[in-house]
């Protein structure tokens, strides 16, 4: 099973997600960019996500801030964008996807979201391009 830290504001969200994938993945939730940023931080010492889903729009650190220090932080590794943690944004905001590419996104699911396309999309992100 994959290991995926879903990051959402909201309960709801976090749950149906989970409920999506629990026979893909052990799904971690975060419900802000903080307590994302501490999860990531703790998978470092131990086993570190296969994946992560993020909405953008959360009170204190979004999405797009939360991606910027992701990768900032792999880059510090020597990991560079295309190579580190695949990231799906999980969003109701198309006009902000653009701008989550530039900051190092790998794809986009819009909300509602339809199981099969956030699956198809996990499976391409971890089984496609990165070995």
């Amino acid at each position: 099973m994959w290991k995926i830290l879903v990051v959402d504001d909201h309960p709801g969200n976090r749950e149906l997600i989970k409920e999506m994938l629990k026979d893909y993945a052990y799904c971690d939730v975060a419900a802000d960019g903080d307590e994302a940023i501490d999860k990531y931080n703790l998978s470092l010492s131990d086993k570190r996500y296969d994946l992560i889903l993020l909405d953008i729009a959360m009170p204190g650190i979004d999405g797009l801030e939360f991606l910027k220090q992701l990768r900032e932080k792999e880059e510090k590794f020597g990991i560079y964008v295309g190579k580190g943690t695949p990231v799906i944004m999980v969003t109701s905001y198309k006009e902000f996807c653009y701008d989550a590419f530039n900051h190092g996104c790998d794809d986009y699911v819009l909300k509602p979201m339809v199981p099969d396309e956030l699956i198809g999309k996990i499976k391409k992100s971890l089984l496609g391009k990165r070995k």
